[in-house]
């Protein structure tokens, strides 16, 4: 009997085909859609996915290439027959019993029952009965709460089964968020001017430093347009620079040279790839890279903001505060320290509308904008009001000069007659209804009406 036993294939087949049921137009091949990021499987695996045509040389120029035979790989082993027509065995979950409710009464069978009287019957026997029932009323009632509570979790369970991920949706899932993180990683403005731009620049001094050390500049010209049009830098690996490019180039000096370069732009490659490797590995890293990226900005941010206050400030040296330490007397002290409460007043507007804006967006801006138009209209108004106050002080000003040749006419007039004008009474004459002299020194009175103005006004 042990001689007829079938012996244990240790044959793993290379592939296998595992049914998920999931929809393939809704999952999508996600590698063919990221084929083009670089190319950077085909970097590995060191052929590129379309072969660059070689660059143009004359008959004979250039180093001679060695060619090695390419190894085709074996096909893989077969499984037996006997062991792919066997099934696997099936494994049968048990589900634990559940706790049911007597199913001989029911309620209202339960609720019935009563204890018959007979002869000698102690009559706290009844009352023992009853309160049997009740306990097993209230038992039974207990158990139906469970037993819906269990059907409820047991419903929960089996919806969260159905949604749940498989193995495979959940390595889907995986990969297309690593696809993801790497496409939001590469698009940042930051990583394409610090590590991807400079690979582009390489790439191109490079073709066309080969153009200008090629024989034929003709067909090197259109050759380097032809790369440039088709090819990025990742589908060109460095077997092709070497022997499709270097290769080509007679002279042994400019092949030394065209080959730093192009060692050059293979390193600045790596260290591209090296930072995407690093950032997007994983979760954690891909967060903390967010975070370093939202600490610089809110850095630059602040930066900005410093620097333009302190352009601003130059166009408002007057309401800027002062040191109370340097005034001279009280009334400067007193009128300094006034200056900066105004000066606090709306440096505190200032910051309350700065956070408006900064945390409220959209219709923040929109209220700072008709606040700055406002504040616009205003000042024209005021403009115009102090172009009426210096017009009417020239007014004031012109008054006041022919009031003082009134009332110096007046005056000498007095003296050389020795008595008072005749439309005027005498002096220290009691007003009955007329006026003295000294009433009619206009000048006097418009200069105390005018200084009381200017006080008003200051």
């Amino acid at each position: 009997m042990a001689d007829d036993a079938v012996p244990i294939s240790t044959t793993v087949p290379e592939t296998v085909t595992i049914q998920t049921g999931a929809d393939k137009e809704t999952l999508g091949d996600l590698n063919k859609q990221f084929a083009d990021f670089w190319g950077e499987e085909d970097s590995k695996a060191g052929t590129p996915p379309n072969e660059a045509p070689a660059a143009p040389a004359l008959d004979g120029a250039g180093a001679a290439q060695e060619t090695k035979p390419e190894k085709k790989p074996e096909p893989p082993a077969k499984p037996s027959t006997k062991e792919a027509s066997t099934p696997p065995p099936v494994q049968q979950t048990q589900v634990p019993p559940t706790a049911t409710p007597d199913k001989r009464f029911s309620d209202e069978e339960v609720e019935k029952l009563a204890l018959p009287s007979r002869a000698g019957q102690p009559p706290e026997m009844q009352a023992d009965f009853k309160q049997l029932k009740a306990l097993w009323q209230a038992d039974r009632t207990r158990l139906k709460a469970a037993e819906q509570a269990q059907a409820q979790l047991q419903a929960e369970l089996a919806q969260a089964k159905q949604n749940a991920f498989t193995p495979e949706q959940k390595a889907d899932y995986e990969h297309a968020a690593t696809v993801r993180r790497r496409f939001d990683f590469i698009s940042d403005p930051e990583f394409q001017q610090r590590y991807h731009g400079p690979v582009l620049n390489q790439f191109q001094a490079v073709l066309q430093e080969a153009v200008n050390v090629l024989p034929d500049k003709g067909a090197a010209q259109q050759w380097a347009q032809h790369i440039l049009t088709n090819y990025t830098p990742d589908q060109l690996n460095k077997g092709w620079w070497l022997n499709s490019v270097i290769a080509k180039v007679p002279n042994e000096l400019e092949r030394q040279a065209l080959m730093g370069s192009v060692t050059e732009l293979l390193k600045l490659q790596r260290e591209r790839d090296t930072e995407i490797t690093r950032r997007t590995s994983d979760k954690s890293a891909f967060e903390n890279w967010m975070t370093e990226k939202t600490n610089a900005a809110s850095e630059r941010v602040k930066a900005e903001i410093m620097s333009e206050i302190g352009e601003q400030e130059k166009q408002i040296q007057e309401v800027l505060p002062r040191d109370p330490e340097a005034a001279k007397t009280a009334e400067e002290r007193s009128a300094i320290e006034e200056h900066n409460a105004r000066f606090q007043r709306l440096n505190g507007q200032f910051v309350e509308r700065m956070q408006d804006i900064s945390k409220n967006g959209p219709r923040a801006w929109v209220r700072a904008a008709v606040a700055a138009t406002r504040a616009s209209l205003l000042e024209e108004q005021y403009n115009q009001v102090a172009e009426e106050l210096r017009t009417t002080k020239a007014e004031r000003d012109q008054l006041r000069t022919e009031l003082d040749k009134i009332a110096g006419a007046r005056r000498k007039m007095a003296a050389s007659t020795g008595t008072p004008p005749a439309s005027a009474p005498a002096k220290n004459a009691p007003l009955n209804g007329s006026l003295s002299i000294k009433d009619l020194d206009v000048r006097k009175s418009f200069q105390s009406f005018w200084g009381e103005v200017d006080r008003t006004q200051q």
